[in-house]
């Protein structure tokens, strides 16, 4: 009698999938299957939870240079033989690349052992990091072979390979369709950074998203101690990365550049630029000075219309101010589309500078590059630059749109339109029009700076041509020892009221923009850790509360003059009180942030500031007008000097919203 024997297949949780570490990522297969990927490996698992469930499991095994010819034919036919990166395309190259011992790949066979497709791993020993690239599908497997069990299988057994040679793994994934980006992000390569239309494939401009594994290990123990000095417009970048791998201090640092342009002009003169060609059509541009050991160097390629790998050494910042002005020159005479550079964390100075030059941070990359001084990993920022309109058929996974959320899209090129089902995102480019131009131009340091000094002379001249208006009136003897401020407003007292109701309104309305860009000046322009930056926060956020309490009551007692004070002046006296207690409290909480934090603005303003405080008790105690005016003026003192120390920077508005959800997501962690 023959019996039959039930074979069941161990079962993986897609719950404890997407992972952050590779350890995390190997622990759920390390008793289901064979890491060894020098043999094949057979991927005898099922994923639970999973709606398809009936696709061809691929089985795995290591490229052997017999297998180039059809790794070429597959890139051929994907592509219609018009990838950008032709090395790529040439068999005699993909022979050597899989005979070269810092190149892996990995060829996906069917039950029959055909080739299906591939997968490179590029190998980065020195800075122990591995590159993924070429996830590719021969068209007649694709949607009948399962790829995420294809990515999780690779991931296996690279990672087991290189455990303690490679901590990081990255991909640049193609946008054209979110299928690769999801069965990287189920192995725990999560998105990180946006490259903006670097690549050209088929004939379209694509945009790229990097997406990133780390060992633990790179992290925690490996990664340098020393906190990031970052510039404030890295700081979306940065909270992205630290809501998943809890990196800890940082510093916000905003660098005043300061550069000799007699030493420009000179260095102009000597720059030295030379190109190196090779036959797959790149193009190495190279900048440096003669006697000299500065260079700055970067990889053109034709086919993609981009510049990227770009690595740098100067010794001053005119060298790098000179090497960038070069660097933008060849963008406009090559024509290319993209620029890309990964900055160091720790030197907010070439941040500025390359902000300055057009380019923007879209990544934060903690331990990205082997430091060997220190033995450590350095974090880096990933900066680009982008011409166009982004793709309108951009697929993208949850979690990459939650990256562009928090990185800068230039407003030329900014998305609109979401639609979205469960497994990707569509974006359609936003037209550029005019009432977008005018936002962007009154957002500008220059207009915003402007507006404050404008609103200030507009409301002193008001201001003190009532008082001087009402001296000279007959209709009343009026001085500043027997009568209000508030009568600077009424018929009674003084025949143009309108004067001091405008200066009311006016002031009112500007010192409002003074109270958001101080706001913002004072929480971003220093260098904190955590705890103290929650609690400036907090303080500074009082301030603008009571700055905008007190200018709105400001504005009110202008309009609720004493001619329309209602009865028994009820609402002239509630709008009175609000100004002046707003006030009060506004200067003295930004004054203590700013006696206690490093800015730009002097010290002794923090002391300054104490002082309406003093003579709003007085005030409350005697009830005298003299004491009222010298409380105007004790106020008056303390703002004005703001508005010539206050610097607006763009964007203050998405920093305000920026902030407020930064401080909801990490009180916890700062109490």
């Amino acid at each position: 009698m023959l019996s039959e024997e039930t074979v069941s297949i161990p079962g993986i949780s897609l719950n404890e999938l997407f992972c952050v570490s590779t350890a995390e990522f190997l622990r759920p297969f390390e008793d289901v299957i064979d890491p060894d990927i020098h043999k094949d490996m057979y991927l005898d698992f099922q994923i639970n939870d999973r709606t398809h469930t009936n696709k061809i499991t691929p089985i795995l095994r290591l490229a052997r240079p017999e297998d180039a010819k059809e790794i070429v034919e597959i890139y051929k036919e994907l592509y219609n033989g018009t990838y950008p990166y032709e090395e790529m395309e040439d068999e005699q190259e993909v022979r050597k690349m899989i005979q070269d011992p810092t190149i892996q790949w990995i060829i996906y066979q069917d039950p029959s052992f055909d080739v299906a497709g591939c997968i490179t791993f590029v190998l980065d020993f020195e800075n122990k990091r591995g590159y993924i690239r070429g996830f590719m599908l021969k068209k007649e497997y694709q949607g009948y072979i399962d790829i995420t069990k294809a990515m999780i299988g690779s991931m296996i057994g690279m990672c087991h390979k290189y455990k303690n040679e490679i901590y990081t793994w990255y991909v640049e994934n193609r946008t054209a369709h979110a299928k690769s980006q999801y069965s990287m992000r189920v192995c725990g390569i999560a998105p990180i950074g946006f490259y903006p239309n670097k690549d050209i494939f088929l004939g379209n401009i694509e945009s790229d998203v990097m997406q990133i594994l780390y060992d633990e290990r790179v992290l925690r123990q490996y990664r340098r101690k020393k906190p990031p000095q970052i510039i404030p417009e890295v700081i979306d970048c940065y909270r992205y990365s630290d809501a998943r791998y809890k990196l800890g201090e940082y510093n916000i640092i905003t660098p005043h550049i300061r550069l000799d342009f007699k030493k420009v002009s000179t260095l102009k003169k000597k720059v030295i630029k030379k190109v190196k060609k090779d036959k797959f059509g790149y193009e190495t541009i190279y900048f440096s000075f003669p006697g000299s050991d500065s260079f700055f160097r970067f990889l053109y390629t034709p086919n993609a219309k981009n510049f990227e790998k770009t690595e740098y050494k100067v010794e001053n910042l005119e060298e790098l101010y000179v090497f960038i002005q070069e660097f933008m020159k060849c963008k406009k005479e090559l024509n290319v589309r993209y620029l890309e550079v990964f900055l160091s964390a720790y030197h907010p100075r070439h941040q500025q500078i390359f902000f300055n030059a057009g380019l923007s941070p879209r990544g934060y990359i903690p331990s990205w590059k082997y430091n060997p001084k220190l033995d450590r990993f350095d974090d880096y920022i990933l900066f680009n630059y982008f011409e166009g309109l982004l793709n309108k058929n951009i697929q993208l996974i949850k979690e990459v749109w939650n990256l562009i959320d928090v990185i800068s899209i230039t407003p030329n090129d900014q998305v609109q339109d979401i639609k979205h089902d469960n497994n990707s995102f569509f974006l359609s480019p936003k037209p550029k029009g005019f009432k977008l131009q005018i936002h962007n131009f009154l957002i500008t340091p220059k207009v915003l700076k402007s507006c404050l000094m404008t609103g200030l002379l507009i409301y002193l001249s008001l201001l003190l041509s009532s008082i001087f208006v009402a001296f000279l009136s007959d209709v009343s003897h009026f001085t500043i020892t027997s009568h209000a401020i508030s009568a600077l407003g009424s018929k009674q007292f003084t025949p143009l009221p309108f004067l001091f109701n405008f200066a009311c309104i006016i002031g009112g309305a500007t010192m409002i923009l003074l109270n958001f860009l101080l706001f913002r000046q004072v929480f971003l322009e220093k260098s904190n850790q955590f705890r103290r930056i929650y609690i400036n926060y907090e303080i500074s956020k009082l301030g603008l509360i009571f700055g905008i309490a007190g200018n709105v009551g400001y504005i009110f007692v202008g309009i609720f003059s004493l001619d329309r004070a209602g009865s028994e002046i009820i609402i002239h006296g509630s709008f009175a009180g609000l100004a002046f207690s707003g006030f009060v409290l506004s200067i003295f909480s930004f004054s203590v942030c700013i006696l206690f934090n490093q800015t730009n603005i002097p010290k002794f303003y923090g002391i300054l500031g104490i002082s309406p405080l003093g003579m709003s008790i007085l005030y409350c105690i005697f009830l005298c007008p003299l004491i009222e005016w010298i409380l105007l003026f004790t106020i008056l003192i303390s703002l004005i000097p703001l508005f010539f120390w206050i610097k607006p920077q763009h964007l203050i508005i998405k920093d305000a919203l920026c902030i407020m959800k930064f401080t909801k997501k990490y009180k916890k962690n700062w109490c």
